[in-house]
């Protein structure tokens, strides 16, 4: 039995058969900060370097792990955040080498001072759900340090504990 990581996502089976990963987390900060640290390119380089999402339908998007590589997608549809409605969406696809393209959509809604941010990306084949799972953990755990202030350095220290959390679900 390991024990839950904290913030964990779930993985799990849709309709089609390939998996769904979701994750539901609050932030202490509003949704607008929140928005700004994923679509705003200088914010989005300081906590992913070399990542990029252009927030416009059609707009560019790519994550950069490094020597693990990168995802790429377009953005498919967009809803920033306004005085009007503080709630905000960005989908878009996501394309890894050698697999067919999935969707990840970013769900971010007002929670009391802070944001509920829900993430999900489906149509995720079976083989790289659960590293993708762990992947997604620790962007979202990263995107809290930042949005805080505080250092991300040893955000994959947890790295074991993730992987036995999720290669059981």
């Amino acid at each position: 039995m390991t024990t839950t990581p904290t913030g964990a996502g779930t993985l799990g089976i849709g309709t089609d058969g390939t998996f769904r990963i979701r994750f539901d987390r609050v932030l202490d900060h509003p949704v607008d900060r929140v928005w700004a640290a994923l679509t705003d390119p200088e914010k989005l380089g300081v906590w992913m370097p070399g990542s990029r999402i252009d927030p416009r339908v059609g707009g560019e998007v790519r994550y950069d792990f490094g020597e693990e590589g990168s995802a790429t997608g377009e953005v498919t549809s967009v809803r920033a955040p306004s005085a009007s409605d503080p709630t905000a969406e960005l989908e878009h696809t996501w394309r890894w080498e050698g697999l067919p393209v999935s969707a990840v959509t970013w769900h971010l809604e007002p929670s009391g001072s802070g944001t509920r941010l829900h993430l999900t990306h489906r149509e995720v084949l079976r083989e790289p759900a659960t590293e993708f799972t762990i992947g997604w953990h620790v962007i979202l755990d990263t995107l809290d340090r930042y949005a805080d202030g505080r250092s991300w350095d040893d955000v994959w220290d947890g790295y074991d504990l993730l992987a036995a959390h999720y290669a059981s679900a």
